[in-house]
């Protein structure tokens, strides 16, 4: 392409070039500047974000602590404050979704997406986890790290944000901020974990150590963030986290932690609660004033990347002008020069041509490169004019002899003569060339018939000769060799791959039998598993009845518990109203006898008064008789009242025993339910693992499947190979070749103790298995030599395994 083009176009061509280069390296700064700020102006969207974020996960970090403190008194604590920190919570999440629906993810990487996609499933299941925490259905360790899987997963979603810019001082602050988040992060885990023990007045298990590694991590980021961070944000850090909720919060830590107690601390959840969210609101305020340092670092940059862009864009038009410029002035001049020496050479081709009788030279008048070439050909023009002429008859005769030879005549022959010494030289060298050519020539197409012949046999002989037509002569050797060797190779191949094929077809048959029996076992197998995952299905079914009358039995044996307690303070009561009335009674025995002494009186004083006193005398006589009954009945009354305090005792006692009968019982079924939920979990297990065992023995029947079908595919490729080979063999049947009736393969497709000249790839790499196996069966250790699989085109001897 560069030699059709003129010289001017050349100059061109080079002043284009720098030209190029000063505009593509002016663009790739404009755009590479354009990028920059397309990153920042993102970052300032996307930071917004990580704002709302850190609202949000600043109220589910307060949310996490109530939580912890509900659970972890039983409800007791936080009944009030929680349900108003949950609404503040959703208050948060409200105004993120809310930015999220203006908010184009597609622009921040897959990533960056993924987290936050992630952190919004999490936050779905949040309405049931608040369910189950009111009702006291969830244990502490697992809302807790719900909250703190949800919080790690939106601070993912801001770690991803410093993998976006690619700014250092953006990234810096980035990092900082992030590091600032994971502190907080843990302060807040450090909030509930400290709510729930205080709550607890004791430690979980595990929660003494989880607090020792919240303290470490909440330092470790929090030197982090001192590290990274400019020096304003830590002086603001250290103004602003500091004072009594601070001293506070470290002052109860070393009560849970350093006075080796794990219990009864004399701490107040709520105390502690209200006094680390007093030092976490302090921590939100570095972290406000982070984020609003952060915006006005981006917008810093963004306003530095615009003034980048307008300044590359000045220079790179300066330097753009100043090339055209230069490049103009330099390929005018030498045009000019070239425009000289053009000239020139057109007249003497003109007299070379015929065109002109006489040359007027052109000399350029300059000092440089041009000007000595100018110079230099006119007097090479002078010296060659004289020797044209005497050339021109022989090159005319050397034209025809070249036509013959270029229609194939190489029995032609240069006649003519030239004054040239080295044009005559060049004429003998060239008829001898042709007479060793054509007789050359004439050897190799003998020998070249023979071959279309499909006789490979002859060959050309040894000679003096050199250069190409020695290497053709070598070549049509080494062609009658390859071609040769090919089919001898092709002939022994096709003997060995009918021997692979037949013994390949009967192992596919018996893979295909082995393939059908392996799946009717599976099959019954897989029935035998169903009938297993049936009856564990219905052992756990009937555990989880049995836990439901455990249930009903205990609530029975409560009620019952009760009832005999209301029974023994019956006795009680029947035992005094009892007491009192043998008082009574006692008092009804003495009213009887006065009343008899007193009868007995007003019948001596009727005795007394004669006839006048004997109607007194009956009515004191009945009088006697009603004393002595009332006695007698008092009593009667008396006896039954002291047996009913007897038969009161008796029932009290046995009240009591059954009151002590009714615990040891509760017990019992308390243990037997405990029993009943171990065999049901354990039930659930078991059939969860038949479904797995089942789902494996069905792949495994669908391999085998599969496995049957590939063995009679197998087996129909082994039958399309045979054909192959005997295709193989008829056609190398069909040349004649040495060598061609001493092609001989062995009996057997493999045999391990073969020791002949006919090797096969696959049976080297079966005896070195076999002997490798061996080794490691003897007691004498030895180092395992890695197994080598030898390529065919190693071994011209060795046959690939088909």
């Amino acid at each position: 392409m560069l030699s059709k083009m003129s010289i001017k176009q050349k100059l061109i061509l080079i002043m284009s070039i720098p030209l190029c280069v000063v505009i593509l390296l002016a663009a790739e700064l404009g755009f590479n500047s354009f990028l920059y700020y397309n990153n920042l102006k993102s970052l300032d969207n996307v930071i917004i974000l990580s704002t709302k974020i850190g609202a949000l996960v600043h109220e589910t970090q307060k949310e996490r602590g109530m939580t912890a403190g509900y659970l972890g008194s039983k409800g007791s604590k936080f009944q009030d404050k929680l349900p108003t920190q949950r609404d503040l919570t959703d208050n948060r999440l409200s105004e993120m979704k809310s930015f999220l629906s203006t908010f184009d993810e597609s622009k921040y990487g897959k990533e960056f997406n993924n987290n936050l996609q992630k952190s919004l499933d999490m936050l779905t299941n949040l309405s049931n986890t608040r369910s189950n925490v009111t009702g006291l259905n969830i244990q502490t360790s697992k809302a807790i790290g719900y909250y703190t899987n949800i919080n790690s997963s939106l601070l993912n979603t801001i770690s991803s944000i410093a993998k976006l810019s690619t700014n250092a001082k953006v990234s810096q602050d980035i990092i900082a901020y992030l590091n600032f988040l994971l502190s907080k992060e843990r302060a807040g885990i450090e909030r509930a974990v400290g709510t729930n023990t205080f709550a607890r007045n004791n430690f979980g298990e595990g929660m003494k150590a989880k607090f020792y590694t919240l303290i470490a991590a909440q330092n470790a980021y929090m030197d982090a963030f001192l590290k990274v961070s400019d020096d304003s944000s830590k002086v603001f850090y250290k103004n602003t986290v500091k004072g009594e909720a601070v001293e506070e919060v470290k002052r109860m830590r070393d009560i849970a932690l350093f006075k080796d107690i794990d219990s009864n601390f004399g701490v107040d959840p709520s105390y502690w609660f209200n006094t680390i969210t007093k030092k976490i609101n302090l921590l939100k305020k570095v972290e406000n004033y982070l984020a609003e340092h952060l915006i006005k670092t981006i917008n810093k940059e963004i306003e530095n990347a615009i003034y980048e862009i307008i300044l590359f864009g000045i220079l790179c038009a300066i330097g753009v002008a100043l090339t055209l410029i230069l490049a103009r002035t330099i390929a005018f001049t030498i045009l000019l020069d070239v425009d000289q020496v053009k000239k020139g050479l057109d007249d003497f081709f003109a007299f070379i041509n015929y065109e002109k009788d006489d040359i007027n030279l052109e000399v350029v008048n300059s000092n440089d490169e041009l000007g000595k070439m100018s110079r230099l050909i006119n007097e090479n023009i002078n010296k060659t004019k004289a020797n044209i002429q005497a050339d021109r008859n022989l090159i005319s005769n050397t034209i025809e002899v070249a036509n013959k030879i270029n229609k194939g005549h190489l029995d032609t022959r240069i006649t003519s003569d030239s004054n040239n010494p080295a044009l005559s030289e060049l004429k003998n060298i060239i008829n001898e060339m042709l007479h060793t050519l054509n007789e050359n020539i004439e050897n190799i197409m003998k020998v070249l018939n023979s071959y279309s012949k499909l006789d490979f046999k002859p060959k050309l002989e040894g000679n003096n000769l050199e250069g190409a037509i020695k290497k053709l002569e070598d070549d049509v050797n080494i062609l009658r060799n390859v071609i040769t060797e090919t089919l001898i190779e092709n002939k022994r191949s096709g003997l060995i791959l009918s021997q692979n094929a037949n013994t390949l077809t009967k192992n596919m048959d018996e893979i295909a039998n082995a393939a059908n029996n392996q799946a009717a076992s599976l099959e019954e197998t897989a029935a035998a598993l169903e009938e297993i995952t049936a009856n564990i299905k219905s052992n756990t079914e009937t555990t989880v009845k049995m836990a439901e009358y455990g249930d009903k039995v205990k609530h029975s044996v409560l009620t019952g518990q009760k009832l005999a307690n209301n029974t023994a303070k019956s006795m009680e009561d029947i035992n005094a109203q009892t007491t009192a009335i043998n008082e009574a009674i006692t008092v009804i025995d003495q009213i009887a006898f006065q009343t008899n002494i007193l009868s007995l009186n007003a019948a001596v004083e009727a005795a007394t008064a004669g006839e006048a006193g004997k109607g007194f005398a009956v009515v004191a006589g009945e009088v006697r008789n009603l004393a002595n009954r009332s006695a007698e009945a008092a009593k009667e009354i008396k006896d039954l009242v002291e047996n009913a305090q007897l038969k009161t005792n008796d029932g009290k006692k046995i009240a009591s025993d059954m009151i002590n009968g009714y615990d040891e019982l509760n017990q019992n079924i308390s243990s037997t339910i405990d029993l009943i939920e171990n065999v049901t979990t354990a039930s659930k297990e078991q059939s969860a693992g038949m479904v797995q065992i089942n789902d494996a023995v069905t792949n495994l029947d669908k391999i085998t499947q599969e496995n049957a079908q590939n063995a009679s595919q197998a087996d129909t490729i082994a039958q399309k190979t045979l054909e192959i080979s005997n295709m193989i063999i008829d056609h190398a049947d069909a040349k004649d070749f040495d060598g061609k009736d001493e092609i001989k393969i062995r009996k057997s497709t493999t045999d391990l103790s073969y020791n002949g000249n006919e090797k096969r790839s696959i049976e080297k790499v079966m005896k070195k298995d076999y002997k490798q196996t061996n080794q490691r069966q003897k007691p004498v250790k030895a180092e395992k030599e890695p197994t080598k699989v030898y390529n065919s085109k190693e071994d011209n001897d060795e046959w690939e395994s088909f």
